[in-house]
């Protein structure tokens, strides 16, 4: 994408990535085609987004007051998701991008509660503050459950990992997912840098210490730029089972190919003045000198026309584990195979549910 925010909407960029990240994240593609129709400009692109967002608030609102839960949950989490797609584009416009942000967590906070199960809001410490959190558990169990823990990307939450969620619980799964250093809710207190993966640690102690879960079968899943953090993990952390690389990387060596929004992602995450500080303050991003020690099964899920990270990068990985690693090429599939999401997020859950 073009750094000039103002340039017209690229048609064959929103129906090849916008909405099937969309939808595969539990929105409706109707709305992005509304959105289509709203804006002309990337400029215009969080307005539209907002102002669907809002009614789902709306109706999320309403059918809350009539005692709908599950209806008044799947609005607010629409709505959350809405505010997400009005943010990503938004790097100029700090502020605006923040006070999106704000927006989409507190929708998301606003549904979990009302879910089945619900989802629990977690503050789990780490450093000098917490990383942000929710945790759901399978209601009917017999003991404590398997869980997976869910990492997100550069532009990902928490609240993104909704569909993933679901598809866990109804297996039987525990799940948690949390903002990380430069994601939603930990920007900017937290800001994207060096040994990510010790936020993952911590995150895997929380969840191991609760009681409806069995801390000793407990996997990952890494999308997008976690995909490298959930390797580095695994690579230190022997007590994680099995480890997926969900359009992950070996390192950020597609920099310059990426599309420009992705290198300010960065910039944004990381709180650098320019692509090149924000390139060095995540210069860990790395496997070279961690894949060796990576013991316990990995799964690598990647799309072949992977526009942000190449095909490659997945096929290197594997490639480095011949004992313990699995790769899964979408010949068809985009960044994170969103165009293929059913299949996909089923597979990837299912594979960890063999595992653990």
């Amino acid at each position: 994408m073009s750094d000039d925010q103002s340039r017209p909407l690229d048609d064959e960029e929103v129906l090849k990535y916008w909405i099937p990240r969309l939808v595969a994240d539990g929105g409706d593609p109707n709305d992005a085609l509304a959105v289509r129709n709203r804006a002309a400009t990337w400029d215009e692109w969080p307005v539209a987004w907002s102002e669907i967002g809002d009614g789902y608030l709306a109706v999320g609102t309403d059918r809350q007051a009539r005692g709908h839960g599950l209806s008044a949950a799947a609005a607010f989490v629409r709505a959350a998701i809405c505010f997400h797609f009005a943010q990503v584009v938004a790097f100029h416009l700090p502020a605006l991008k923040t006070e999106l942000q704000v927006r989409k967590t507190d929708a998301f906070a606003m549904a979990a509660p009302l879910m089945s199960p619900p989802a629990e809001r977690l503050d789990i410490p780490f450093a000098d503050t917490v990383l942000p959190a929710y945790l759901r558990v399978p209601a009917d169990r017999d003991g404590p459950v398997p869980g997976i823990l869910l990492v997100p990307g550069l532009d990902s939450t928490k609240e993104d990992f909704a569909t993933v969620m679901d598809i866990a619980v109804a297996r039987g799964l525990a799940v948690l997912a949390f903002d990380g250093p430069g994601q939603g809710e930990a920007h900017p207190g937290l800001l994207l840098g060096p040994d990510y993966e010790a936020c993952i640690s911590s995150a895997f102690e929380a969840m191991a210490a609760r009681p409806e879960v069995d801390g000793s079968r407990i996997g990952t899943i890494g999308r997008s730029l976690g995909g490298i953090y959930v390797v580095k993990a695994a690579a230190v952390d022997p007590r994680i089972k099995a480890t997926v690389v969900f359009g992950g990387a070996w390192d950020l060596s597609d920099w310059p190919t990426m599309p420009p929004l992705i290198r300010a992602g960065f910039v944004w995450a990381t709180g650098a003045e320019d692509e090149a500080g924000a390139l060095a303050r995540v210069h860990d991003a790395t496997l070279d000198d961690c894949i060796g020690d990576v013991s316990s099964p990995v799964l690598v899920v990647h799309g072949r026309h992977d526009a942000i990270f190449k095909a490659a990068q997945a096929e290197r990985i594997a490639a480095a584990l011949p004992g313990n690693g699995e790769l899964w090429m979408v010949e068809d599939g985009v960044h994170c195979c969103h165009n293929r999401a059913f299949e996909v997020r089923t597979g990837m859950v299912d594979w960890l549910a063999e595992q653990l």
